[in-house]
C-alpha cells in the first residue's frame, strides 16, 4: 500500500473518526472545515486517499465515501528501502523497494523502516543479506549501531563522539574505524537505530 504524506494521514484519521462517532461519512463540505481549507483541496486529498486505496466511493450515494478494509491491527507494513539520496525525503516513494509486514509488538507506535545490510563491517552480528529494522531517530547512544548517511551513502557503524567528531567503527576488526572532524561530522546525518533483524538462516547453508 502506498505512503501517505503527514497531511493525508491527518484527513484519514479525520474521516475515520468521522465515521466512528456519527455511523457515516463526512462531505467534501465537512473535510474542507474541519482542516480550515478550501472545499476543491479537500477534495484532492480525498480522492489522494482513493488512489492510495484507503478510501473508494460508493456510486449513487450523497455520502458515498467508504473506508478500506484494514489489514490485522497486530501487523504493520514496514518500509523496505533502496538507495537513500541526502537530497530526498528519506521515505520518499522513489526510495522504496517494497513493505513488509512486521507484527506491531515488534514496530508499536514508532516510525520504523527496514533496510539491507551489504558488506561485512558489522560481521558477525549483522551479515550481507540480513534485513535490519531500523527505528527513526536523529541521534544515537555511544556505541549503538545506527544508519548514517555521509553524501549518498548509508552505512551502518556503532556511533561513538570523540573531540567534537564522530568516530563510526564496525564490529569485523578487519575494517578500519572512519574518524570524521567537527566539521566532517556536521555534513552527516544520523538516521536511525538499528533495532532488529531478520536472516534467512536457509539462504546460510554451505
Amino acid at each position: 500500500m502506498k505512503l501517505l504524506t503527514e497531511k493525508q494521514q491527518a484527513v484519514l484519521g479525520f474521516v475515520e473518526k468521522f465515521c466512528a462517532s456519527h455511523g457515516y461519512p463526512p462531505t467534501v463540505r465537512e473535510t474542507a472545515a474541519a482542516f480550515s481549507i478550501q472545499p476543491r483541496a479537500a477534495a484532492d486529498h480525498l480522492a489522494a486517499l482513493k488512489r492510495k486505496g484507503q478510501l473508494h466511493r460508493e456510486p449513487g450515494r450523497s455520502r458515498g465515501l467508504v473506508l478500506a478494509a484494514r489489514p490485522s491491527s497486530r501487523v504493520v507494513e514496514a518500509p523496505l528501502l533502496g538507495r537513500i539520496a541526502a537530497g530526498q525525503p528519506m521515505l520518499a516513494a522513489e526510495n522504496i523497494e517494497d513493505t513488509l509486514p512486521l507484527p506491531r509488538s515488534w514496530v508499536r507506535d514508532e516510525e520504523v523502516f527496514l533496510l539491507r545490510v551489504a558488506g561485512e563491517s558489522m560481521a558477525p552480528l549483522l551479515l550481507p543479506g540480513d534485513l535490519v529494522m531500523v527505528r527513526v531517530q536523529s541521534q544515537v547512544g555511544r556505541g549503538e549501531i545506527a544508519v548514517v548517511l555521509i553524501d549518498d551513502e548509508a552505512t551502518l557503524k556503532r556511533v561513538y563522539e570523540e573531540a567534537g567528531g564522530l568516530v563510526l567503527k564496525g564490529d569485523n576488526p578487519e575494517f578500519t574505524p572512519l574518524r570524521l572532524t567537527p566539521a566532517e561530522t556536521a555534513e552527516v546525518r544520523i538516521l536511525g537505530k538499528v533495532v532488529g533483524v531478520y536472516r534467512n538462516l536457509e539462504g546460510r547453508r554451505s
